[in-house]
């Protein structure tokens, strides 16, 4: 287990420093790179509220105990 975790800690470290190393190498790249993780956040939480609204909305619906009405065939 610790070794799971030593070598999870040194792969997201040594991402983090071959991304910052590859960004300080131009600052058009820099931008790619902060233009990408701001898209990709933005998908994210969008994503993610969405999400939540379905799951909130089926656990209401599931609380009040009501059922939905019947659909003319």
């Amino acid at each position: 287990m610790v070794e799971i975790q030593t070598g999870l800690r040194e792969n997201t470290v040594g991402a983090v420093e071959q991304f910052a190393e590859i960004a300080s190498i131009d600052p058009l790249v820099a931008s790619m790179i902060l233009s990408g993780a701001i898209i990709i956040t933005v998908a994210v939480v969008a994503f993610g509220a969405l999400t939540l609204g379905a799951i909130g909305a089926s656990i209401k619906r599931g609380l009040s105990g009501s059922e939905e009405p019947n659909q003319p065939a």
